[in-house]
């Protein structure tokens, strides 16, 4: 029982919090005008750092909480983009510091295939 309480304790400890997991990047589609586009968001210690997507730095809609909007041709283009994640650079060039970060992409966004074993569909 003992044990069992050390290992319990011990996995929780291990977990990432979920303040951790709330500052790592978001990615969804939306609609902009008659196309769609991925919107990233995130959060950075200052407005100054820089948010770069392969290589390149983006213009960034607010300061500490940010939001990138690109269409998806754009996004599709990135080499750093792998299928369901997408690299983040967080570039501080102030402090000479970079800190990558993963955004997870909803499924099939730059064009990846999703084989499904299964596929269950329930009404409610």
């Amino acid at each position: 029982m003992a044990t069992r309480a050390i290992l319990l304790t011990t996995i929780l400890a291990l977990a990432p919090s979920p303040a951790l997991a709330a500052g790592s990047p978001r990615a969804t589609l939306v609609h902009c005008g008659a196309d769609t586009c991925l919107r990233l968001s995130g959060h950075r210690d200052r407005a100054t750092v820089a948010v770069r997507i392969d290589g390149h730095t983006l213009a960034v809609e607010g300061a500490r909480a940010w939001r990138i909007t690109v269409p998806l041709s754009t996004a599709r283009s990135w080499r750093i983009a792998h299928g369901d994640t997408l690299a983040v650079t967080l570039a501080d060039d102030d402090a000479g510091t970079e800190l990558i970060e993963t955004a997870i992409l909803p499924p099939g966004a730059l064009g990846s295939r999703l084989e499904l074993a299964s596929l269950e569909v329930r009404a409610h």
